[in-house]
């Protein structure tokens, strides 16, 4: 076994996109040695979800940048909790492409993701994703998905999605949801090349770190950071909500001062 895995490194290359082809070509490797490899398959564009697939608003052109597009501060929306998802036109990984937009996402990574993304902001409670079966068999359009985070009762929600744009380039863009106003309050969009080519990782005798060099890897890390930078700026801008007495409501009496230590703290003597 060890030694039809190196024959098929040898043919193959240690890029990850040639391991890819390792299923296909498994057919031409022997004990001896391997036989002519098949034509390499050429990047194909895939589908790319739009805009109007995360949001019912028109969002104006970004490039690795945020935008909050409330005119007013919003009221009381922090602490609160987070939902998130993302929209993708591929049903799942290596499947032929969808022309409906569906929810794409492994929920223990986005769990993760983004709950570690937020540790350090205590006015974001906690983080959690949806996949296609929250939609109760509904189409993964805005007005479902919002619909969604309501009933799960998160206060502010994410929907996002990413684009190939290339082989070597890819974005990422979402928008951010006041989901009881089922309104947009901010948009994100980042951007990112690969650091090396796969044709350049090819010819390295180790192979590069996808997770700091592939386009993919990159653009999400720059998103994560984006959509923190834009939490913490509304909630900055957050004004905290006017709490009101209830009415017909009197004190029965003066409020009793605070006693420290408390009586059942103190020590008995």
């Amino acid at each position: 076994m060890g030694k039809v895995r190196s024959i098929m490194r040898s043919c193959l290359g240690t890029g990850s996109r040639r391991l890819r082809l390792a299923a296909v070509s498994a057919t031409f490797v022997t004990s001896a040695g391997c036989s002519t490899p098949p034509p390499e398959v050429a990047w194909t564009a895939k589908p790319r979800v739009e805009w109007s697939d995360i949001t019912t608003q028109p969002v104006a052109d970004l490039n690795n940048s945020f935008q909050v597009l409330t005119s007013r501060p919003t009221v009381g929306l922090f602490p609160a909790n987070m939902s998130v998802t993302r929209v993708s036109l591929e049903s799942a990984e290596d499947e032929k492409p969808s022309t409906e937009p569906r929810l794409y996402a492994d929920p223990r990574n986005e769990f993760l993701q983004w709950n570690t993304a937020f540790d350090d902001q205590m006015a974001v409670s906690e983080v959690f994703p949806i996949d296609q079966r929250d939609l109760g068999g509904g189409e993964a359009d805005p007005i479902q998905i919002l619909a969604a985070f309501r009933a799960l009762r998160a206060r502010i929600g994410l929907i996002y999605a990413v684009n190939e744009l290339s082989e070597t380039e890819s974005e990422m863009f979402g928008a951010l949801f006041d989901n009881a106003e089922a309104e947009p309050i901010a948009a994100i969009h980042a951007q990112a090349v690969s650091l090396e080519s796969p044709e350049e990782a090819e010819k390295r005798d180790k192979p590069a770190d996808l997770w700091k060099t592939d386009s993919r890897a990159l653009v999400r890390a720059k998103f994560a950071k984006l959509v923190h930078a834009c939490i913490r700026e509304l909630i900055r801008k957050d004004q905290p909500a006017v709490i009101e007495t209830p009415t017909g409501w009197v004190p029965a009496g003066p409020v009793r001062p605070v006693e420290w230590p408390p009586r059942h703290l103190r020590s008995k003597r």
